[in-house]
């Protein structure tokens, strides 16, 4: 049994924090070791980080500066479609000028 409940099951599991840097790192053909020299980091750190199902807020958003994307935005996508989204958000704020919120395609009014 996980010791760290934030690790443990739950009915709305968060997205695999390492696997979605991964992912992004690969899609914009960034090697770990670019990305490490990028962080200011060793690349056996930038390995472990890769691992972890789940990562510190500062770490993450450091990695979201170096690869120049928005990760805030993609977790954001994964909360459930009960969740009301901040209405002071960048994201709803331009998704009230008629574009698309980004959860499953659903436009804003109809949250």
């Amino acid at each position: 049994m996980e010791l760290r409940k934030h690790l443990q099951p739950s009915a709305n599991p968060h997205p695999h924090i390492g696997n979605m840097v991964w992912k992004v790192m690969n899609s914009k053909r960034i090697s770990q070791a670019e990305l490490a020299r990028k962080m200011q980091i060793s690349s056996s750190s930038m390995s472990a980080l890769f691992t972890r199902p789940s990562m510190q807020f500062g770490i993450l958003w450091n990695i979201g500066i170096a690869l120049e994307y928005d990760f805030l935005t993609e977790i954001a996508n994964n909360y459930p479609a009960t969740i009301p989204l901040n209405e002071k958000s960048k994201i709803v704020s331009a998704s009230c000028k008629g574009k698309t919120s980004g959860r499953s395609g659903e436009r804003d009014q109809d949250l």
